[in-house]
């Protein structure tokens, strides 16, 4: 887990893939620059994850979360916050949303894969 020093989630990946996020992080957070540092429980954050695998999804809607990307992707990724849990959204309905072509916005939402 990443969080910034007002404790918004920036990232967030299962321990088998640290390596990719950090490469993801140096490929989106470079330019800013960031600084890695260990903490435990920050802001709350690693109760509320706990919280969430636990059962209770509607937590999620209390993580703040600051990410980079472009507008768009800022966007998209705000568009999916929305989405209530256990509600299915299709790409199209989602493109409908936020005023563009599914495709588009299908590549601009999985792009940090």
């Amino acid at each position: 887990m990443v969080c910034d020093e007002q404790f918004r989630l920036r990232a967030i990946e299962w321990e088998q893939y640290r390596d990719r996020m950090e490469q993801l992080l140096n490929i989106h957070y470079r330019h800013e620059g960031y600084e890695r540092v260990s903490a435990t429980n920050p802001g709350g954050l690693s109760d509320k994850l706990a919280d969430y695998f636990a059962g209770n999804l509607a937590v999620i809607d209390t993580l703040e979360t600051a990410t980079g990307g472009t507008p768009f992707q800022r966007e998209v990724w705000q568009a999916l916050r929305a989405i209530p849990c256990g509600q299915v959204m299709h790409y199209g309905q989602l493109a409908a949303q936020t005023g563009t072509t599914g495709r588009r916005t299908r590549s601009r939402c999985c792009e940090w894969r």
